[in-house]
């Protein structure tokens, strides 16, 4: 092949696949690595709300990317669908732990659940044969009641004192410590049926060393998980849906953004078509004139 002759092709050719690549590699990271760029800077996730962290981790599970992290803010965060959706996507005789797929599955199915099965997805897929027909909050009740506690969800008043009991314990011997998903189920059991934790201390002094650290607990994860957040609240929370929690005005949302754009630049754009349009046509008509004018001389 004589490259003199064919460079055209050749250059064409090199052209096609260097177009082809730079949107190939625009598609992942405008697309499917936006989210993740998002929720891995700093500066994003201190100017952005709890709900549209979620938002974007959701997103980008969606599109095919689940991060490291990602199982420890699905279940903290994620419902029954989330639990839907991951015993959809493992499979059986792989692990469901740092190294397995999806990444801390099996930590994502303990907080959603309040159950612990391990880490093998063997274990999980049989346990959900057997009770994915329950909703979350008979899953959760069920996990209380495997560790002794008789809690209902939502709790009554008088279970309060076992819940804080259960958060504030510091047992350190295996068989009797409390798992943080069991704590931080526990919290929002709390926290989403309107518990007042000053009015319960002023109202049942004196009150034991667990409940006091109960007390405690439940104020450090509260100022972590607040209900204005908007994430992670049981089917019997309340969401405020006037004051979603965002930090984020309209002003700076993408909708409000792309129509800004839209509205400064399309004149732009338009007023330049017209102008080019109007000079290439001032242009033509001059060339017509002159070349009229050369005839009629000779």
């Amino acid at each position: 092949m004589n490259l003199k002759e064919h460079w055209r092709a050749v250059c064409r050719g090199i052209a096609t696949l260097l177009v082809v690549a730079g949107l190939f590699l625009g598609y992942w990271w405008f697309y499917k690595l936006a989210p993740s760029r998002r929720t891995f800077s700093p500066e994003w996730c201190s100017s952005h709300s709890q709900r549209e962290y979620w938002r974007e981790v959701q997103k980008g599970i969606h599109r095919g990317l689940w991060s490291h992290d990602d199982g420890f803010t699905v279940g903290r965060c994620g419902d029954k669908s989330w639990a839907e959706w991951i015993m959809a996507h493992v499979t059986r005789g792989e692990s469901m732990g740092c190294l397995g797929r999806p990444c801390h599955s099996a930590t994502a199915m303990r907080y959603i659940t309040n159950q612990d099965v391990g880490e093998d997805a063997d274990a999980w897929l049989d346990w959900w044969v057997k009770n994915k027909s329950k909703s979350q909050d008979e899953w959760i009740a069920d996990g209380f009641r495997q560790r002794g506690f008789e809690i209902d969800v939502p709790p009554s008043a008088d279970q309060v004192p076992a819940l804080l009991r259960l958060l504030g314990s510091s047992a350190t011997n295996e068989s009797t410590s409390m798992p943080e998903h069991w704590k931080y189920n526990a919290f929002r059991c709390l926290r989403d049926s309107d518990f007042d934790p000053v009015g319960y201390a002023i109202s049942n002094r004196p009150f034991s060393g667990d409940v006091e650290r109960g007390l405690l607990e439940y104020a450090r994860l509260q100022r972590l998980w607040p209900a204005a957040g908007g994430v992670g609240v049981l089917s019997f929370g309340k969401t405020n849906d006037e004051c979603t929690g965002d930090a984020v005005p309209p002003m700076l949302t993408p909708q409000f953004q792309f129509a800004a754009y839209s509205v400064v630049f399309t004149p732009l754009f338009l007023g330049a078509g017209f102008l080019a349009w109007s000079f290439r046509k001032r242009t033509a008509c001059a060339g017509g004139a002159r070349s009229t004018a050369e005839v009629l001389s000779n």
